[in-house]
């Protein structure tokens, strides 16, 4: 089995990298416990202009980066269904 190296949101360059050898994570008092997840990454400054519907159970979203609705659209999450803003 290969080793799993944690993925970080690398600010300076707006990439999602691996955590850099010799850096740490420290998770303590971070309450997550999620296992093997999923994900489809929306990685975007735009502005969402139109409504957007996020409903597949079989998937988790992220959002990276900052994240403004126009007037009149809506970002849905349906039942059962992540979406998280990093």
């Amino acid at each position: 089995m290969a080793d799993r190296v944690p993925l970080i949101f690398n600010t300076s360059t707006e990439q999602i990298q691996e955590l850099p050898s010799g850096d740490s994570l420290d998770l303590s008092g971070s309450q997550l416990n999620t296992g093997i997840m999923s994900a489809t990454a929306y990685s975007n400054k735009d502005t969402v202009a139109s409504s957007i519907i996020f409903d597949n159970t079989e998937y988790n979203y992220m959002q990276i980066g900052p994240v403004a609705v126009s007037v009149g659209a809506t970002i849905a999450v349906g039942a059962g269904v992540s979406y998280v803003v990093i």
